[in-house]
């Protein structure tokens, strides 16, 4: 009996020595040296024994015991880490972790994701290292809410919520665990399906407009000869104080073909950076005729240097069809700001990098 176990297990042995990686190559040479002696001194009723006890010193948690049989586990074991590593205290379910804000391109990254990917809410822990040690509940949400709205001035491509609410609570003793949830101004399904029929259509307009041989400078020019061509600001609605709220996004601009300020630097948003620009909304003031009005445009960055368009106003009012202006394409901040006024520290070429 004992001699049917010692070949089962030098069989294993054998078929563990042909098939097992090239990364566990010390404990083939150490099987090799077991089955050698084993070879030499097969007359020997120890050995056997010996031999288990060595498979069970050195790979007890590969041996298992099934209805009698021996079975000996060979397959190369996967890191434990791939489990979930929090546990769910009340249902007993794995689930993931928070994800931990130590900065504030940290916080606005996570944020902005959230609003791409359309999520209701999204949690997570603020570490002190955020805003220093003598940081409060209410620096925490201060600053998040000011992230929040800077989002949603430079991209106004995710636009589509409203309004958010904010939760703190300490986590931890020194931390804080901060919830957001976006109030849509739509049902969640249909803003989803307006996302989604907005890109499939950018990314046809980019096919034909675009080329990957062209410089950052052509593209943007192409992207914003398209817009003033193919749209009109929604004038009519303005004047009487109706604009509807597609006419503020992207949507408007690239499938109802009609928008204010907000949607033509959202739709240039968008086209460009599917064609491969770094491209943020700008939000300050414009002035025209003495008066300062509440304006968008974009700042973009075009073949390395940071160059301001204002498609809006390049387009005439009232439309007229293939009419193209270039008074506010690829201006220096000099040039633009004979006539735009904004926040240059809320608007700087480091959010090009919060990606």
């Amino acid at each position: 009996m004992r001699k049917n176990i010692f070949w089962l297990i030098l069989t294993a042995v054998i078929v563990f020595v042909i098939f097992f990686n090239s990364s566990t190559s010390p404990l083939i040479a150490a099987f090799e040296e077991k089955v050698s002696l084993i070879e030499q001194r097969m007359s020997d009723s120890k050995l056997v024994a010996n031999f288990l006890s060595y498979l069970e010193s050195n790979f007890k948690d590969r041996i298992v015991w099934d209805n009698g049989r021996l079975i000996i586990d060979f397959r190369v074991k996967k890191e434990a880490d791939e489990k979930p590593s929090l546990k769910d205290s009340l249902g007993g379910e794995y689930v993931n972790p928070l994800p931990e804000v130590t900065s504030e391109k940290d916080m606005y990254v996570l944020i902005k994701n959230s609003l791409k990917n359309t999520a209701s809410d999204v949690s997570f822990v603020v570490s002190p290292s955020f805003c220093g040690s003598n940081c409060s509940i209410d620096d925490v949400l201060g600053k998040t809410s000011e992230i929040a709205k800077l989002i949603l001035s430079h991209h106004p491509e995710l636009a589509y919520a409203d309004k958010w609410s904010i939760s703190a609570s300490t986590y931890k003793s020194s931390s804080y665990k901060i919830t957001i949830t976006f109030n849509y101004f739509y049902p969640l399904d249909k803003v989803k399906e307006m996302k989604a029929e907005t890109e499939a259509k950018a990314r046809e307009i980019i096919s034909k407009i675009t080329s990957p041989k062209m410089t950052d400078l052509q593209k943007a020019k192409a992207i914003h000869d398209y817009i003033v061509k193919h749209t009109k600001y929604d004038y009519k609605n303005y004047i009487s104080g109706t604009i509807p709220f597609e006419s503020f996004t992207a949507y408007g601009l690239l499938i109802k073909g009609a928008g204010v300020c907000q949607g033509y630097t959202a739709a240039f948003n968008l086209l460009g950076q599917l064609a491969g620009l770094d491209s943020i909304g700008v939000s300050g003031t414009g002035i025209r005729n003495g008066k300062e009005v509440p304006h968008a445009w974009n700042m973009v960055r075009i073949d390395g240097k940071v160059r301001y368009i204002d498609a809006t106003w390049d387009d005439p009012v009232p439309d007229r069809g293939d009419k193209v202006m270039y008074t506010y394409f690829n201006l220096t901040e000099k040039q633009i700001e004979k006539d735009h006024k904004w926040n240059k520290e809320d608007f700087s070429e480091k959010y090009f990098d919060y990606k």
